[in-house]
């Protein structure tokens, strides 16, 4: 009997492959008939099986664990970009006018700088009653 064929045998009884040859690993299949290789699948369906069906649990609940983790670090980061991008709109609404009146005061002795006319001139445009 083959590897395969012992496969297929188990697969009968609802084995997975992989667990049905790691039953089959320390059986001489060459020799093997179907009583010895029902014996071989009602051995390692004791214990070994539990203990591994056990390792896989704990495996799904930690890939859980860390997708929960990634999905709290993404929702944290977004807050802080929201809070960041809030902050930034505040400063200009604050700094912004201040400017304006100092650039407005200091074009009567001559300044004029087509940068800060550019960021006033766009900051009116989202800021209509800014002005």
């Amino acid at each position: 009997m083959t590897i395969t064929e012992a496969v297929e045998f188990a697969k009968k009884f609802n084995w997975t492959a992989a667990d049905a040859k790691r039953a089959f690993i320390d059986l001489d299949l060459n020799k093997a008939n179907e009583q010895d290789l029902l014996m071989a699948l009602a051995n390692f369906a004791g214990q070994e099986l539990l203990n591994r069906q056990r390792l896989q649990a704990a495996q799904k609940a930690q890939v859980t664990r860390k997708k929960n983790e990634i999905k709290q670090i993404e929702t944290e980061y977004q807050q802080q970009m929201e809070q960041s991008k809030q902050s930034i709109e505040e400063m200009q609404s604050l700094f912004i006018p201040v400017i304006a009146k100092l650039y407005r005061f200091s074009k009567q002795f001559g300044l004029q700088d087509p940068w800060i006319e550019a960021m006033l001139e766009t900051y009116e445009q989202h800021h209509p009653k800014a002005s």
